[in-house]
């Protein structure tokens, strides 16, 4: 993407956030989930059971607010977590400055296991957009979780029925289309702008701290559509009050969603995952209870429904096969965005 179309989309944004007004910057306050165990994976580390470790509660800090689609993983994850730590999974939420606020305090924090973060692509893609500068370099990998689909979604009644009429209708009248989406680094942000770049139209991308609170903007008629994740929307779906047009990877139990290939940007592929790090200097021992327990979680039934149910694609990664994923992911968007 040149730099002079991402400047034009960053414009966009900054003018939508003030007529929207979005989410706060202000950190919400930290409230605790609950959490299971189950069986184990060839990924999973020797077990560490020798450790004293977790001996107080575990915080793990959020970039979104609450009812993103990153807090619901945490919080679920926090379930089916808790029983195997014996300690409670308190999340955090910290919205703001792109996700900076809550990267920021975790990479910060005392490197012993007692704060961690969780993450999305936007670790990725908002110091590159924004030029923050702590990065995923800046942690240790505990686990990777699964990819989330991202899908573009409209009202039931809207008159887009595909991706193709919400292009020509974008082509037609050029910046009238509002759609909503992330903040300005998250992944939604990213595949907004890409569209734009690639199918050759313009639409205002407007930001939103969470789902939740864009698949409202959409409900309510404030804006055309939206691009997220399933998990967020999942609800509205199933209700008939919102439908998705295109999803950008496959979704499993919903075959039938064209996705971006099919409609024709096949070059427009980014999975979002989901994941854990912990502060750069992290113990080592300290990471693979962590993972060995991570992985309980992961295999717990209902956490397995939960994927399942969110149309996810579970692939529990740890250590060098996460930050492989992370480096790749790094270079893509970065090409992206050149």
């Amino acid at each position: 993407m040149s730099k002079k179309i991402l400047m034009v989309v960053l414009s966009l944004v900054m003018v939508m956030t003030l007529v929207v007004g979005c989410g706060s910057n202000t950190p919400a306050p930290t409230t605790a989930a609950p959490t299971t165990q189950a069986g184990g994976g060839e990924t999973t580390p020797e077990a560490t059971t020798s450790l004293a470790y977790p001996e107080d509660n575990i915080e793990v800090v959020y970039h979104s607010k609450a009812g993103s689609g990153g807090d619901i993983f945490l919080r679920t994850m926090g379930k089916a977590l808790e029983p195997a730590l014996g300690v409670s999974w308190v999340v955090n939420n910290m919205p703001g400055a792109s996700g900076a606020t809550a990267f920021e305090y975790a990479a910060s924090a005392e490197p012993d296991g007692y704060t961690l973060l969780g993450v999305s692509s936007t670790i990725i893609t908002a110091p590159l957009i924004s030029g923050m500068t702590t990065t995923y370099k800046d942690f240790e990998p505990v686990c990777m979780m699964f990819t989330d689909p991202m899908v573009v979604f409209v009202q039931e009644e809207s008159p887009f029925q595909t991706l193709a009429d919400l292009i020509e209708f974008g082509k037609a009248n050029p910046g009238t289309l509002k759609i909503a989406g992330g903040t300005p680094g998250e992944l939604g942000f990213v595949v907004g702008a890409e569209l734009m770049r690639v199918a050759g139209f313009e639409m205002a991308l407007v930001p939103f701290e969470g789902g939740g609170d864009a698949a409202v903007s959409v409900l309510g008629g404030h804006v055309d559509g939206g691009i997220g994740e399933y998990a967020e929307i999942a609800s509205s779906v199933e209700a008939g009050k919102l439908r998705i047009i295109a999803s950008l990877n496959a979704m499993p139990e919903a075959p039938e969603i064209p996705t971006f290939a099919s409609e024709g940007y096949p070059e427009i592929q980014i999975e979002k995952f989901r994941g854990v790090l912990a502060p750069k200097g992290t113990p080592q021992e300290v990471i693979d209870k962590l993972a060995e327990m991570m992985k309980t979680a992961f295999d717990d039934p209902d956490f397995q429904q939960y994927i399942k149910a969110n149309n996810m694609i579970p692939n529990y990664k740890v250590g060098a096969e996460f930050t492989a994923i992370m480096d790749a992911q790094h270079e893509q968007v970065k090409s992206t965005l050149e």
